[in-house]
């Protein structure tokens, strides 16, 4: 892990990076269908929901700060429910890095590659994010720091809409009341997961008495971002007219237009494309980890290339739509909600158990 230590700009990034993919494009309609032109007061709650189970894994995470999280768990609760664990973890990390790599499949075949066969669509990006999963923690969190300045400049071309935007749309605030707005909490769970990945990264940490800021900040970025594009979006299109485009902020980049450039919607998604890399290149990471956990092994890579393998065979077995892609964004939902929501709170009152046991200093009882 010496070789292997992130800064804590690079932890900030690897948190913003896994969190934000694909989803953020249709994120206007599914907030709009649930809290009308209020949901954005949704993802400020979603935002304070994952900032304090974000603080939490960090807590877990500080109590054993010189182990992996498979050695903690082990320490913990012993082999068999550790194994058990970490596969909970493995199914998770494989079936978000899955979900992600089939809907950024059937972007570019609806918007790039229409009469290619999904195979060859999954190889064009699975083999350069197999190249950077398989080398150590660094180089992942190194390959999302670059991503992210790289495309810095992406969310600035939303601005130019704003010229014809109506903020009326905005108006009045809690037009339907509270429970609209609740309800819309639920559609920013699959936007915001990505905190898990603090149970893998934390050991690497150079600085980890920085880690509550780096989640704090990291959850940050990606709850402007979203209230960014939401807002834009709900200012734009009317509240009836936004739920009537499956991806917004693709149809509203549509009106942006330059002398020198057309179609700025299509080289947009083909430069998106780089930032949703920053999600599933973190998840299939993981999935390797995971696996080599499972078998005693400290190297993941044959893993990593394994379960790339095995995507490449499963879209061509499937041949995945988008009914079954947001199927499985539901089932990821869940596995999310269990292993970045459900778990962190049950460790944590574990481990508080153990510390208020008669006997048992603050970090003897591993």
């Amino acid at each position: 892990m010496k070789k292997s230590e992130i800064t804590l700009r690079q932890f900030i990034l690897l948190i913003h990076g896994t969190q934000v993919g694909t989803g953020v494009l249709s994120l206007p309609r599914m907030l709009a269908e649930t809290a009308g032109t209020d949901g954005w007061i949704s993802i400020i709650f979603g935002w304070i929901i994952n900032l304090v189970l974000g603080i939490v894994i960090v807590w877990v995470m500080a109590q054993y700060p010189h182990v992996t999280f498979p050695q903690l768990l082990t320490r913990l609760f012993g082999k068999f429910i550790a194994a058990l664990v970490i596969i909970a973890l493995l199914c998770n990390f494989a079936l978000s890095s899955w979900s992600i790599f089939a809907d950024a499949m059937l972007y570019i075949k609806a918007w790039f590659l229409p009469m290619t066969q999904t195979p060859i669509i999954m190889c064009l990006f699975i083999v350069p994010a197999l190249l950077t999963a398989k080398k150590s923690m660094l180089v992942v969190a190194q390959y999302n720091e670059f991503v992210f300045f790289f495309t810095l400049w992406m969310p600035l071309i939303m601005l130019f809409p704003l010229v014809e935007a109506q903020h009326i749309h905005l108006l009045p605030v809690l037009k339907e009341g509270w429970v609209p707005v609740l309800k819309g909490v639920d559609n920013t769970t699959v936007s915001f997961i990505g905190n898990e990945i603090i149970f893998l990264v934390y050991p690497f940490l150079k600085k980890k008495e920085t880690a509550v800021y780096g989640v704090m900040i990291g959850n940050t970025l990606t709850m402007l971002l979203y209230l960014f594009v939401t807002l834009i979006s709900f200012a734009y299109f009317s509240p009836d007219e936004v739920t009537q485009y499956s991806q917004p902020v693709l149809n509203l980049l549509k009106v942006v237009e330059f002398r020198f450039l057309e179609r700025i919607d299509v080289i947009f998604l083909a430069l998106y494309l780089f930032v949703v890399s920053t999600s599933w290149v973190p998840y299939v990471h993981s999935t390797g980890i995971c696996a080599a956990q499972l078998v005693k092994s400290n190297n993941h890579s044959p893993f990593v290339l394994t379960f790339g393998v095995l995507i490449i065979l499963l879209s061509a077995w499937i041949e995945p739509s988008w009914q079954q892609s947001t199927q499985w964004m539901n089932w990821c939902k869940y596995s999310g909600l269990i292993v970045a929501y459900l778990l962190p709170i049950i460790l944590m009152l574990y481990i508080k158990a153990i510390q208020l046991m008669p006997g048992r200093s603050k970090r003897s009882e591993v």
